[in-house]
């Protein structure tokens, strides 16, 4: 007998392309694949809204009707380059050749992007997300202790306009990503001009302020679906997790005070790397608790205003 062919996602792609206008344009062919072991999550809701009576005498809901179209979504993948920054409010001018040197710079007005999430399968099922907007996204990272660990996390919380379900999967001019992922041993954290080399994890998080239903309106032109999501403040946070020695921590946050030269950087070699610099750092806890058993370890949760400067240098010849 011949068994059933079930969906895998190893089999999957996650792909992505720049939208022209907002829920439209973009050549899918053209699109990108995401990042490396790369997963989708989806609420996707319909938001049925009951019909309670129609005239019946019984206590059953008598009827539902569709409600606001809601399709959130998450991605998580490990980056090789950091082009996905264009998405959380981001555009770089790139200067260089055949190393090119990407320089970001805050946007007010944000752009949207076409998501096809291809289920390959001799009959594929392949969802097309157009209006997709990020609302924001967490690089995280954890020291590796062993095997099938220690790659650079990223995870983005987005929003899209519609969708369609196919079974066309798109052939792409890239089809593979030939990089090498952005891993735990690229870290390096800098706080008041110093390097901290006892760092055990951390996380930087980039919210653009979006709330979908700021967008929702009574127009029957957009019927379910969400207008323009409107970007509102742009707040950096995150987290750092060190192995105490000395009182390092704890007297950075006595300052109660902004921290002057503090960076994060991701290096795989000279020519491919990310360099992020803050720009009002501050510490909001410096104390570690006592851990009777181990290394004394402290979280050390922060706010930043912006980024001084965020520089990423690699082959791409654009982000």
């Amino acid at each position: 007998m011949v068994f059933s062919e079930f969906l895998l996602g190893k089999r999957e792609r996650i792909s992505w392309v720049e939208e022209t206008s907002y829920g439209s344009g973009g050549t899918a062919s053209n699109g990108y694949i995401i990042g490396l072991n790369a997963q989708m999550g989806t609420d996707f809701k319909q938001n049925w809204q009951e019909i309670l009576t129609a005239g019946a005498d019984n206590r059953y809901v008598q009827d539902r009707v569709v409600g606001p179209l809601a399709l959130p979504f998450t991605i998580t993948f490990t980056p090789t380059d950091w082009k996905f920054l264009r998405h959380l409010g981001y555009d770089f001018s790139n200067t260089g050749s055949p190393t090119v040197v990407h320089t970001g710079t805050i946007q007010n007005a944000i752009n949207s992007f076409n998501l096809e999430w291809a289920m390959r399968h001799t009959t594929a099922a392949v969802l097309t997300l157009t209006g997709c907007v990020a609302l924001g996204a967490t690089i995280s990272f954890n020291k590796a202790t062993g095997e099938g660990e220690g790659n650079i996390l990223v995870t983005m919380r987005c929003v899209a306009k519609a969708y369609s379900l196919g079974s066309s999967v798109t052939t792409l001019d890239n089809t593979t990503i030939t990089r090498t992922p952005v891993q735990w041993r690229h870290v390096k954290v800098t706080l008041d001009n110093n390097e901290i080399v006892e760092v055990n994890s951390g996380e930087l998080t980039i919210d653009q302020g979006i709330e979908p239903n700021d967008s929702r309106y009574c127009n029957a032109t957009l019927d379910r679906d969400i207008g323009e999501p409107i970007p509102k403040i742009h707040r950096i946070t995150g987290k750092f997790n060190f192995n105490v020695k000395d009182n390092t921590f704890m007297a950075l946050w006595n300052t109660a005070d902004e921290i002057a030269n503090c960076s994060v950087d991701f290096t795989q070699s000279a020519t491919n790397k990310i360099e992020i610099d803050f720009t009002g750092f501050r510490l909001d806890n410096g104390y570690h608790t006592t851990d009777l058993e181990n290394v004394t370890a402290v979280d050390c949760p922060f706010t930043a205003e912006s980024f001084t400067s965020i520089v990423a240098t690699d082959v791409l010849t654009d982000y």
